[in-house]
């Protein structure tokens, strides 16, 4: 039974769309057949060259007092978080949930989301595990995070251990809006909520696999993979140096080889290497399978034998 909507909304839901035209009907349905009813839905269009902004125009016609559109004139080019920020500037809700535009929300991913923040007010942010699904909506793994702000905080200076398009978070702090910063060209997000928790800021992931998060060849999350690793390392860096952030010998073992993978690896394997360590892909036999990829062109490596071996599924919590 779904939950009638009321004048002012509960939930703000804000969603940056650039060129996913092949699967943004998916993502706005998946919201507007959520069980939780009372929010609004605000679109932000980053001055796409696809159908995008034709779909998007066709449901707030439809949909007049859910949706609430925004078409940007020229591309910002600086990820998601830019685009949030025009959406965040009129958002009225409690809480604000954010949303990708290749995803697919579980029905009742706001319902159990709103009801966790209403029972934990000390709580700031709250995100989900995922299954990961290709470009055709397949099931093809799972992306799970931390649960527990302490976990979530010790997990931060690895990797992120937030699903960003799972989060829901509230509006208002100390009374001002939230607004996400633009220090970097990407991964804005890792920056400020890792800040946050460094000040104290509660965080918390449901168990619930809440999010259908989408793999395909057009992932920004893909895109300059090195470039957003230094972003990362940087962001590591200020919260040491300026928030008391202090990296266990492990902690800092990963990331100087992390670093050093970086440095070495051409960009097309570190997106492989990405994939692997994240549980996406699944193989029987790793190495084989990375090693003598067609496009790697690696001779130095001479066909493995056959292992025979049961299937090998790789998960890290990771995000």
């Amino acid at each position: 039974m779904k939950i009638k909507n009321k004048k002012q909304p509960k939930i703000s839901i804000i969603m940056p769309v650039y060129n996913a035209g092949d699967f943004l009907m998916e993502a706005i349905q998946s919201i507007l057949n959520q069980t939780y009813q009372n929010f609004e839905f605000i679109i932000i269009n980053d001055n796409s060259t696809d159908k995008s902004w034709q779909i998007i125009k066709k449901y707030q016609k439809k949909y007049p007092q859910k949706i609430k559109a925004i078409n940007l004139k020229k591309t910002l080019n600086r990820g998601g978080d830019a685009c949030a920020n025009y959406g965040l500037k009129i958002a009225k809700g409690k809480y604000v949930a954010r949303m990708d535009a290749d995803d697919i929300a579980h029905t009742k991913r706001l319902e159990k989301q709103v009801n966790f923040l209403e029972k934990n007010p000390h709580i700031f942010l709250v995100g989900s595990n995922a299954k990961v699904i290709d470009k055709k909506g397949k099931v093809i793994g799972n992306k799970s995070v931390p649960l527990t702000n302490e976990e979530i905080y010790h997990s931060f200076f690895t990797f992120n251990p937030l699903i960003h398009p799972s989060v829901m978070f509230r509006r208002l702090i100390l009374k001002k809006k939230f607004f996400y910063p633009k220090k970097f060209s990407a991964n804005n997000d890792y920056y400020i909520f890792f800040k946050m928790i460094c000040q104290g800021y509660k965080f918390a992931n449901l168990k619930d696999k809440l999010l259908f998060y989408r793999i395909h060849d057009k992932n920004d999350t893909f895109n300059n993979i090195k470039e957003k690793f230094f972003n990362t390392l940087k962001t590591r860096l200020i919260m040491v140096f300026k928030h008391d952030y202090k990296p266990s010998p492990k902690q800092l073992l990963v990331t100087f080889s992390q670093l050093f993978l970086t440095l070495i690896l051409p960009e097309s394997f570190t997106k492989k290497v990405y994939l692997l360590t994240k549980g996406i892909i699944k193989i029987k036999n790793p190495l084989k399978k990375l090693l003598l990829t067609k496009n790697l062109n690696l001779p130095f490596f001479p066909t493995l034998p056959k292992i025979k071996s049961k299937k090998i599924i790789l998960k890290i919590n990771s995000n």
